[in-house]
């Protein structure tokens, strides 16, 4: 390829993107099984973590890739043979990552700092294309991203849990690091906002696609139970207004200048994507009913809370006429899903949290169709 993907009109995701997520899918499939089994009806403080401890340095890993590919991608030979090796590594860490607190840390870990390198790599590429108005911006994140894999990595010779702070700090000090270079450097920094938004409705997608793989998966053992039949009905009904709001309006989002670094994208996405992988555990618990109310409660209100905030910040900021409703929406759908945990039963509260999101898209749409959208953008 002779130009960047990034100068081209109407610019889609490329077949090795799609082919990367589908990779992907092999990570998330064992993160979404992280709580999946309860002791007792109750979820261990030990589950919770490794949910933590494998989902963000997973996600971390997509979102490096797809900030170099926005910009620098150029589907050429290059970049598919170190894409096709950061895929490999990919399916290597969803080996380990099943044992990551009984004594794999080690091998995750380094498996994520050769990664993160192979990131950097496509970086360093880039210094041999010709285009030197971008050495201000890819040395830095080259070099941001090799420091914070680094100290990753040093965390493998510390003790007890103190390797797992410097493993996050490391990731954490990346993130920053990342989010600083793009803030102090716009005029090289700005994002394909079409294809940039593309990509978030698509991971997006792939983790709303686990509720419906592991909704698919319970049914087998609620055969015969009429209460799991009837939750997994609700739950689809959950699942399909999650997708209605999320990606009715989600177009309007390639058009607001305000998101055009990509930053606020990138951090919402991580509290929506949590939420929605919380949801299908929660979804799989409701099925087989065997989660105390105690716990479902907390999964409810942090699933469906974490939905909601990332679901919303990026129109708080896109949108600013729009605030007030965006703030009340938001109280009005949370209030929801709160009193829908009183309710008697587990059952009874799904129907509750499903009642919430169905008043959140009848709200939304109501006011959608008041408003000229593109007066805003044009006023932009």
């Amino acid at each position: 390829m002779l130009q960047y993907l990034y100068d081209r009109q109407h610019r889609h995701a490329t077949w090795l993107e799609l082919f990367f997520d589908l990779v992907f899918v092999a990570v998330l499939g064992v993160v979404a099984h992280d709580l999946a089994y309860t002791h007792e009806g109750h979820i261990s403080l030990e589950q919770l973590l490794k949910f933590a401890l494998v989902f963000i340095p997973v996600w971390w890993i997509w979102m490096g890739h797809t900030l170099f590919a926005n910009i620098y991608d150029r589907d050429d030979r290059q970049h598919r043979v170190i894409t096709l090796l950061i895929m490999a590594c990919i399916v290597v860490l969803s080996i380990f990552s099943k044992k990551v607190l009984a004594g794999d840390f080690v091998w995750f870990v380094l498996v994520y700092f050769v990664i993160r390198l192979f990131i950097a790599g496509l970086y360093l590429l880039e210094l041999a294309s010709g285009q030197p108005h971008h050495r201000a911006i890819i040395l830095p994140k080259a070099g941001m991203i090799t420091v914070g894999a680094m100290i990753s990595l040093s965390a493998v010779w510390l003790p007890d849990n103190y390797k797992y702070l410097l493993f996050y700090g490391g990731i954490l000090l990346d993130m920053l690091g990342q989010l600083w270079i793009r803030k102090s450097n716009k005029r090289h920094s700005k994002t394909d906002l079409r294809h940039f938004v593309e990509r978030m409705g698509l991971l997006s997608i792939i983790i709303l696609g686990e509720s419906v793989i592991v909704m698919v998966a319970s049914l087998p053992e609620a055969t015969g139970d009429s209460r799991g039949i009837f939750s997994a009905a609700v739950s689809f009904v959950l699942l399909g207004a999650v997708w209605w709001i999320y990606f009715d309006s989600f177009p309007m989002l390639e058009r607001a200048r305000r998101l055009v670094s990509g930053n606020v994208l990138i951090y919402s996405h991580l509290l929506l994507c949590t939420g929605l992988l919380i949801l299908a555990n929660l979804i799989q618990h409701a099925i087989l009913n065997d989660l105390d109310r105690a716990t479902f409660s907390l999964f409810a209100i942090s699933g469906l809370s974490l939905f909601y905030l990332g679901k919303q910040i990026p129109y708080w900021v896109g949108f600013p006429p729009w605030r007030l409703r965006i703030l009340l929406n938001t109280v009005i759908c949370i209030g929801c899903t709160v009193f829908s945990v009183l309710l008697a039963d587990i059952a009874q509260a799904l129907i509750g949290m499903t009642v919430g999101m169905l008043v959140y898209v009848w709200m939304t749409l109501r006011y959608v169709v008041t408003v000229d959208v593109s007066e805003y953008l044009l006023k932009e």
